[in-house]
């Protein structure tokens, strides 16, 4: 009887904490959707309230901000020169080289390639030479030895030979004079009867005798002067000639022996290669997925003229830079820049533009289509230890005004080729037209002149866009329709139309800015009233002047507002 009275007592207490649950559920559920409505028209009120910014009148600050990578004005190259030999393609192997990093001084070691090929040409060659040397040597004495023979015979051969027959004439001169008087000493006796007839006749064959060898002798010595003494100079004379011929080519064979000796003693020069001038070391590596890639350690081939490192002055730095083509004309030599390098932390270094390049560098097919131009940043005091190809960013001060009454970009609102803002004014909103002469990420710089009822400390909606519909445009200013989420989309007009509406528009702007400017009144603005604004204001409208009058009509700074939107 008591556990079933016991039984009881539990299911009511159990009864009793599921209804207390329930009812918690219930007023929290209460609470839940209670909050949540409070929240969603607080946030209604809250999202449909302005974010109000404040017209600033301070320093102000255009920066084109890119990366770059540190490199040196002063970069010397330091290649193979050792003369590639075979059909081997590579010149010689890296035996050695010094840690990359490494400052070096002139004279420093720098690289040892392999010269074992070069030292057995050098011991073969010094055979070859020597080998030259020898047949030139001949050669020489065989040229000296023909003009020798040449002189023999000229003045002593040829000579004696001439004498030897001039005393043969001579004897044959006398014999046929001795004969003679003996033929007519015998006819004299013959005719007193003393001797017979054969015995005349035998003296006159003694005449006869002697006068044919007369004859042979004097013929022998026309043939010595006439072509004997000729035939042999002629002979001794091409002796000389081919001699010497044989002498200077075998001089100039040795010479090119000589010569290549000596190119092999320069090629082992250069397989220790020393540093030029002082920098610090830095290898040139070629990396890519392609099989020409190049990493310089020791046992790499190279070729002839390949780099293997490079030594860039570290007191002669600078940052190269690609400026996107969006920003390139706002970019020119002679600009103020930021320079901040990764590896030194915080550090900030000053540099100026010294270089932009005309022409955009040469695109890749896994970038986009545009363009980008190189610039070179010139750094003003580099610190001891900055590398070369070291990240970089580097700040370009495109513009700087020390005092420029300035907006959030946020609270401008274009229609029609103008730009607008809204002021708070005792809690309304007013439309305001504002003429922007510069902007940057966050702020645009507007005409004071044109903006009256602008001053600094004026609260301006931030957010104009989305309070859109809030604007007031001048009468017959529609553009807002077009622009507005909550208005019907307008029937369609010409675009001859739109674009005659907005040419118009622009000429109003332009026309506005000169009437406000122009104090002479005569429809331009002249130097002199440029001038008379602040230096921001005078680079912009000077560079309106594209005819260079010195004057600016309403065409040109209609072109030049156009220019500066699409900038």
């Amino acid at each position: 009887m008591s556990l079933h009275r016991l039984s009881s007592t539990n299911r009511r207490t159990q009864g009793s904490t599921l209804v207390a649950v329930i009812i918690v559920l219930m007023i929290l559920a209460v609470a839940v959707l209670l909050a949540r409505f409070f929240l969603n028209r607080t946030g209604k009120v809250l999202q449909d309230a302005p974010l109000l910014a404040e017209v600033i009148r301070g320093p102000y600050e255009h920066v084109v901000l890119e990366q770059g990578e540190v490199e040196s004005t002063k970069n010397v190259e330091i290649r193979c020169e050792v003369k590639a030999r075979g059909g081997g393609g590579s010149s010689t192997t890296i035996l050695d080289v010094t840690p990359e990093g490494t400052m070096v001084e002139a004279g420093d070691w720098l690289v040892t390639l392999d010269s074992s090929s070069l030292e057995e040409d050098l011991s073969r060659q010094r055979i070859v030479v020597n080998t030259s040397e020898a047949l030139m040597i001949q050669a020489e004495a065989i040229y000296e030895t023909s003009k020798i023979a040449q002189k023999e015979y000229l003045l002593g051969t040829s000579v004696q030979e001439e004498k030897m027959i001039l005393n043969e004439i001579y004897v044959a001169e006398d014999a046929l004079k001795k004969a003679e008087l003996e033929l007519k000493s015998s006819e004299r006796l013959l005719a007193k009867g003393l001797i017979t007839d054969l015995q005349v006749e035998a003296q006159r064959f003694s005449v006869a005798k002697a006068d044919n060898e007369l004859d042979a002798g004097r013929t022998k010595l026309r043939v010595l002067r006439d072509y004997t003494r000729k035939k042999m100079l002629t002979q001794l004379n091409s002796d000389i000639k081919a001699a010497d011929v044989k002498w200077k080519n075998e001089k100039d064979s040795h010479a090119e022996e000589v010569n290549k000796l000596g190119e092999i003693r320069s090629q082992l020069e250069k397989c220790t290669i020393r540093a030029p001038n002082e920098g610090v070391v830095v290898y040139a590596n070629v990396q890519s997925g392609r099989s020409n890639e190049f990493i310089v350690e020791p046992g790499s081939p190279v070729r002839e003229r390949q780099v293997i490192i490079r030594l860039p002055d570290p007191k002669k730095m600078q940052i190269k830079a690609k400026i996107n083509e969006a920003s390139i004309n706002l970019v020119h030599a002679g600009q103020q820049a930021i320079i901040r390098i990764e590896a030194l932390g915080d550090v900030e270094l000053p540099g100026q533009v010294v270089k932009v390049s005309q022409y955009a560098e040469p695109g890749h097919w896994w970038r986009s289509n545009s363009k980008e131009y190189a610039t070179q940043i010139a750094i003003s005091d580099p610190p001891d230890n900055i590398l070369s190809g070291l990240t970089a960013e580097v700040r370009i001060h495109v513009e700087q005004e020390r005092e420029a009454l300035q907006l959030p970009i946020q609270a401008v609102y274009e229609s029609s080729g103008r730009t607008f803002c809204l002021i708070q004014n005792d809690d309304q909103l007013k439309t305001k037209e504002i003429i922007i002469l510069s902007s940057n990420e966050k702020t645009v710089v507007i005409d004071e002149t044109s903006s009256e009822l602008l001053r600094p400390g004026d609260k301006v909606v931030a957010n104009a866009r989305r309070h859109a519909t809030s604007f007031v445009f001048p009468e017959g200013d529609t553009s807002m329709a077009a622009d507005s989420r909550n208005e019907k989309e307008l029937s369609p007009r010409p675009r001859v139309a739109e674009k005659k509406e907005a040419a118009g528009d622009k000429a109003k702007s332009s026309q506005g800015i000169i009437s406000h400017l122009d104090r002479d009144q005569d429809g331009m603005i002249s130097q002199s009233e440029i001038g008379a604004l602040p230096e921001q204001f005078r680079q912009r409208l000077s560079r309106a002047d594209k005819n260079g009058d010195g004057n600016i009509d309403q065409t040109e700074l209609s072109a030049a507002m156009a220019s500066f939107k699409r900038q």
